[in-house]
């Protein structure tokens, strides 16, 4: 039996020693009984953003899925600030349950999720929906446009569809959508969008993989939901969210650990799905959910310049990391990069890097002599680098035009998939023994 059949048929019951909650949650799981839908928030330290998120899902879980009892999860992760007053706090429909709980593990998004998935199948939830909780746009909406594919069109997994600023999202538009794609063959805009509709069965699923002492109990959480859902085969969709207002990041600055975290556990997950993305060939868009609308996100900064001095810093030290992962050829296109660093000359093209990605994702999986978390840290200069290209390209463009040069991107990644496979066979024969450690904490 697969593991689909056995949580579809219920037969997986949580042992209370494999438990990541307190015995007072457990205690007030039991008080509630059950529960149709639940919408957990992960938070730490959002104060200023969590009421908003409790109110638009109190009311999203009310008014479009009337008489299914409803919970909400907050798992936080230690705040200092007034988060869990906030939560606690915040007044909702009567008929809504609250439970707040601090989560056990790695400090980090997934073991938040972690704790909510639990709660999910202790509750027996037919419906489970996870939201970022320093959302400025969500609305009683987003609920329905992640829970209604799963309650009335029998779909296993909805993927947020956002329109985002064009500088927002480098990690998603640069690695977790081309990799999507070409890998598993489904076009999901946003694999790593935080905000997630699902099955109980599916969060049974997820609660029961022994994954959290890893990245993916950190910022590696999104893309493996996103990646185990297809690869269990459950039916996955994307809904439309309208734009993104959250509490962005200058990539320049403020995304190291994240882009290592994501990284690292789609390249481990490469080595556990082999079989199956091996035998994928092109891509298919998913069904898309509610109206698409355009509109201008609020204008984000970048600095370029800080990009290009991350990837100039980067060399003296990963010189010789990136000589042994990379094939000459993109070595040499890497050095020419390195002498043209004035905004106006500087390139660092989509073929390059696709062909780097894939370099690194072989190195990661079998070449045992390389530390990997080095590996995928010296990864991110040449993410700078590929980020400070795209952003000297699109300067002059709106978000709806620069969308044009990452659907380029990934279609680049799925045309280059070959040189993947032929890479990835090279090195799996060439391999002396078996790579130790494939999921390090990479922070």
């Amino acid at each position: 039996m697969s593991w689909r059949d056995t949580v579809e048929t219920g037969e997986l019951i949580m042992a209370e020693s494999r438990s990541v909650l307190d015995p007072e949650v457990i205690k007030r799981c039991e008080d509630i009984g059950c529960a149709d839908i639940v919408v957990g928030i992960p938070s730490f330290r959002n104060a200023d953003t969590i009421a908003h998120v409790v109110r638009a899902a109190a009311e999203g879980m009310v008014r479009y899925f009337p008489g299914l009892r409803p919970v909400i999860v907050n798992s936080d992760g230690g705040s200092t600030d007034d988060t869990v007053e906030v939560v606690l706090q915040t007044p909702v429909p009567p008929e809504v349950e609250k439970i707040v709980t601090p989560y056990r593990g790695l400090p980090g998004k997934g073991s938040a999720f972690n704790a909510i998935f639990e709660i999910a199948s202790r509750l027996r939830a037919r419906i489970c929906i996870v939201v970022d909780s320093d959302l400025r746009s969500i609305t009683p909406e987003w609920i329905r446009l992640l829970g209604e594919p799963v309650w009335n069109n029998s779909y296993g997994f909805v993927a947020p569809y956002y329109i985002r600023h064009k500088y927002d999202g480098t990690i998603t538009n640069g690695l977790a959508y081309p990799l999507t794609q070409a890998l598993y063959g489904r076009r999901i805009r946003q694999p790593i969008g935080g905000d997630f509709g699902f099955t109980g069965s599916l969060a049974l699923l997820f609660s029961h993989m022994d994954v959290w002492k890893t990245d993916i109990a950190k910022f590696g959480i999104d893309i493996w939901m996103t990646t185990t859902a297809l690869t269990e085969g459950f039916r996955v969709c994307q809904s439309a969210m309208g734009v993104k207002i959250h509490n962005v990041k200058d990539p320049g600055s403020d995304l190291g650990s994240m882009f290592t975290q994501v990284a690292s556990t789609i390249f481990y997950l490469m080595g556990v799905h082999e079989v199956k993305w091996m035998r994928v060939r092109g891509s298919t868009a998913v069904r898309t959910f509610g109206d698409v609308r355009y509109e201008e996100p609020a204008i984000m900064e970048i600095s370029v310049e800080n990009l290009i001095d991350h990837f100039e810093s980067g060399h003296p030290d990963y010189r010789e990391l990136w000589e042994r992962v990379l094939e000459p050829a993109n070595m040499l296109e890497v050095s020419f990069a390195m002498q043209a660093l004035k905004e106006e000359e500087f390139s660092f093209p989509e073929n390059l890097w696709a062909k780097i990605v894939y370099d690194f994702a072989v190195a990661y999986n079998f070449d045992c002599d390389v530390s990997r978390r080095e590996l995928v840290q010296s990864l991110v200069p040449l993410y700078c680098a590929r980020t400070a290209d795209n952003a000297i390209r699109t300067r002059n463009m709106t978000s709806m035009e620069a969308e044009q040069l990452v659907q380029r991107q990934a279609e680049e990644f799925e045309w280059l998939k070959p040189y993947l496979v032929e890479k990835w066979l090279r090195g799996k024969a060439q391999a002396t023994e078996a790579p130790q450690d494939l999921l390090p904490i990479s922070s």
